[in-house]
């Protein structure tokens, strides 16, 4: 798997594509997929320009993603 393509597979794990499209429809859960989207970004910008190839959140990006999982 390429980097980009484990990012979105860790972003689809904690926001789904069904959620994220409620989130833009309805504004359902709109603040906890930023903040996943957000995170998953600023990751993936840091790693890209550090020339990795690999995709992992910190262990504390994910506890946070999962406490504030609102389903």
């Amino acid at each position: 798997m390429s980097l980009k393509s484990e990012c979105e597979a860790s972003v689809f794990s904690f926001a789904p594509l069904h959620k994220q499209l409620n989130a833009n429809l309805f504004e359902e859960h709109a603040d906890y997929i930023s903040v996943v989207i957000t995170l998953h970004r600023d990751e993936y910008e840091r790693r890209k320009a550090a020339g990795e190839t690999a995709f992992v959140l910190s262990d504390a990006d994910q506890e946070t993603l999962n406490e504030a999982r609102p389903w």
